[in-house]
């Protein structure tokens, strides 16, 4: 799909989504087992390929809340650079009441940002599946 934004997401070195962003999409959820020994969240995303900056991954709770940011800074295009989280600040925010979390991307030239995936902590780490 010529022209259009796209992401990748890991599981450390596994590969769990891989897909285009497309107007009115389905998000994905992603189920993480708190007691696995996933250390990372890797997650690639191409904005039509095109140079951008200020990038940031957002961790928001189902009412729309920002939880936690992850800033990225630098010029990059594609999937050249990868943005890790550390799964474990990401399972810390479940002592907060919350099991499932919206993660959102965003860069300066994207603000509005978009959805990228939902996270559930909770059983095993599955491929995606859709809700």
């Amino acid at each position: 799909m010529i022209g259009a934004h796209s992401f990748q997401v890991y599981l450390d070195d596994k590969k769990i989504l891989d897909q285009y962003v497309m107007e009115n999409m389905e998000v994905p959820t992603v189920q993480v087992d708190a007691g696995r020994n996933s250390r990372q969240l890797i997650i690639k995303y191409s904005e039509c390929g095109r140079t951008v900056t200020g990038r940031m991954i957002t961790i928001k709770d189902d009412k729309e809340m920002a939880l936690k940011n992850w800033r990225f800074e630098g010029e990059t295009s594609g999937y050249k650079d990868p943005m890790v989280c550390e799964v474990k600040d990401i399972i810390a925010l479940k002592q907060k009441g919350n099991s499932t979390f919206k993660v959102y991307y965003s860069s300066k030239e994207f603000p509005e940002g978009q959805q990228i995936t939902s996270l559930v902590i909770g059983g095993e780490v599955n491929t995606a599946r859709r809700q």
